[in-house]
């Protein structure tokens, strides 16, 4: 256990507790990095693991994200998807959706909860003591947010990963879809690697300083000139270590003056120094990360270990005060990271649909007005709907409408609960909706009600962009089908689709949105006469869709050829 100052008489809080171990967490990590070579090994062992996120699929961040990611490779969790012990009680909600009653889900026995640490803010009218939620202060003015004082606070809550659980056991198919999520292959990444939102954000200037890649042997940031300076991304051994050092320059430049404002005037080689130094570099160890890249430890960092381990010990307040820092960091890189890249897909949809021609994108196009419901709140009578029954039974929908929003937690899109009308189930009755949530109620059962929220078709698109669709409803599966059909036909008109086996026989290849799957076969005056049908993974690019069809098509005995000496050559006949 870490030292450091004297706890109060009843003991440790969870926040104390936590930070406790946060801290030895990260000696031991450090401790592993100050070895031999150690230095040389990365923050997260490449290719092991994913973003980190709940069982909604919502993802955790900066200091929650880093732990987790360490805990994982700790404990070998292969899935790094966690969840509350409330959580994993609503898989055994009897009644819902109409099912059979499952056996139970539950947490192994002897296995131990990790902490995760979330912020809440309490905020309060300056004059009148009247507090408000935090979600209608952000929609409120600036001026009318100088009437409310803001309290945050770090509260501790615990999680378990999937496999701490029997849901292998009791929930196969759920299973089945996790392993699926997180089996994709890793992007093989060479010389020629290339982040075109990081490329972009260079060129057009977009960063908070100016980023100047020029022919050296120096990366920095200048405090004094506001500049980040890099070497030229051909300089580095390829063009990960040249982002992942970005980044870890890119993380000084939040803590700017104007920005952050956490670097102070220091002496190099000092403890602040040091400090920084550490948040640069987990700033750029989990911006890596979460776009599918590894950060090593930067050589130059590499004389602050004992410094960082230093203060681990000493106290683990210090582990609290630099991940706090390097969330905001983090947020300030990917969050500008991001925004460029929706702008690249927009660009690249945009594209898309002026070439598919007027008719075709008529038909093939998202309805703007289209609008899907994801569940957020379900409730039944286990539950205390006592206040909903009365609002309910006195005709005051507007009230009940008011109070189901309390039930909305602020989680991410649930797929497996989106769809495109809120009746889903018989008996199903829509009591009222407004223009972002609506609350159906049945009357089976005891009574239920169900609280969806309200999503466009464009966010649900972006939802299966970034999560898949594992485990998504039949409606949410259409949209994907959709948008394949659409990134096909974009594809077709760029570059013929075509296979070259071995044999010397051509086999073309197009997307069936009905069966949703690849078929191959050949071209006839009727059409494409298909030879062979593949299943198309949403969870997976395009590129492995077709690269995993032609596979199997290599491995099939009647496009072998006698000689096959030259079999790598086909194997990469097919490129976008």
């Amino acid at each position: 256990m870490t030292m450091g100052k004297p706890y109060a008489k009843e003991g440790p809080s969870a926040e104390d507790k936590a930070l406790d171990l946060f801290a030895d967490m990260m000696i031991e990590r450090i401790q592993s990095l100050s070895g031999k070579d150690g230095w040389k090994k990365p923050w997260f062992t490449e290719g092991t693991l994913q973003w980190p996120k709940n069982l909604n699929g919502r993802e955790y961040n900066g200091m929650n994200a880093f732990m987790l990611l360490l805990h994982c490779e700790k404990e070998g969790y292969k899935i790094p998807r966690f969840c509350t012990f409330d959580r994993i009680q609503l898989f055994n909600k009897a009644g819902k959706k109409d099912e059979e009653q499952k056996p139970r889900v539950s947490v192994l026995k002897g296995e131990h909860s990790f902490p995760v640490m979330l912020t809440t803010f309490t905020v309060v009218n300056k004059e009148t003591k009247e507090h408000i939620k935090w979600e209608d202060y952000k929609l409120l003015s600036q001026e009318e947010r100088e009437k409310y004082n803001v309290y945050p606070k770090l509260q501790t809550y615990h999680v378990f990963n999937v496999a701490q659980t029997n849901l292998k056991e009791v929930r196969p198919e759920f299973w089945e879809k996790l392993e699926q999520e997180y089996s994709m292959p890793k992007v093989e990444k060479d010389e020629q690697f290339a982040f075109e939102p990081v490329d972009r954000m260079i060129a057009d200037n977009r960063w908070i300083c100016p980023i100047k890649p020029m022919f050296g042997d120096s990366a920095y940031f200048s405090i004094s000139k506001n500049e980040i300076v890099m070497p030229e991304k051909r300089q580095f051994k390829d063009g990960e270590s040249f982002y992942s050092n970005l980044f870890h320059e890119m993380g000084h430049s939040t803590g700017a003056e104007g920005q952050l404002d956490r670097i102070k005037p220091a002496t190099f080689g000092s403890a602040e120094y040091a400090r920084e130094e550490l948040v640069a570099e987990l700033t750029a160890a989990l911006t890596a990360q979460r776009y599918g890249m590894t950060k090593h430890l930067k050589g130059d960092s590499a004389a602050y270990l004992k410094s960082w381990l230093d203060s681990l010990k000493e106290s683990p307040q210090f582990i609290k005060t630099t991940l706090l820092d390097v969330k905001k960091a983090t947020s300030m890189l990917t969050q500008h990271i991001d925004k460029i890249a929706m702008e690249i897909d927009q660009e690249k949809k945009a594209e898309q649909k002026e070439n598919v021609g007027k008719e075709e994108n008529m038909e093939g196009s998202m309805d703007d007005g289209r609008v899907y419901y994801a569940s957020v709140a379900y409730l039944q009578s286990t539950d205390d709907t006592s206040e909903l029954d009365k609002l309910k039974d006195r005709g005051d929908y507007d009230g009940l409408l008011k109070l189901a929003k309390d039930y909305y937690d602020g989680n991410g899109m649930d797929e497996e609960h989106t769809y495109r009308k809120p009746c889903q189930n018989r008996g199903d009755d829509l009591l009222i909706e407004d223009k972002d949530f609506a609350v159906v109620y049945n009357g089976s059962v005891g009574g239920t009600y169900e609280v969806f929220l309200k999503h466009t078709e464009q966010e649900v698109r972006d939802h299966i962009t970034r999560y898949g669709i594992g485990r998504a409803s039949e409606d949410v599966k259409a949209v994907a089908r959709e948008m394949t059909a659409e990134e096909f036909s974009e594809l077709a008109q760029r570059k013929m689709p075509i296979f070259q086996m071995p044999n010397g026989g051509l086999l073309n290849l197009q997307y069936n949105k009905d069966k949703d799957s690849l078929d191959v076969g050949t071209v006839t005056n009727a059409g494409l006469s298909v030879k062979h049908s593949f299943p198309f993974s949403h969870d997976q690019s395009m590129d492995a869709n077709i690269s995993s069809a032609y596979e199997q098509l290599l491995d099939m005995e009647e496009y072998q050829k006698e000689d096959v000496q030259e079999e790598h050559v086909a194997k990469s006949a097919f490129r976008r």
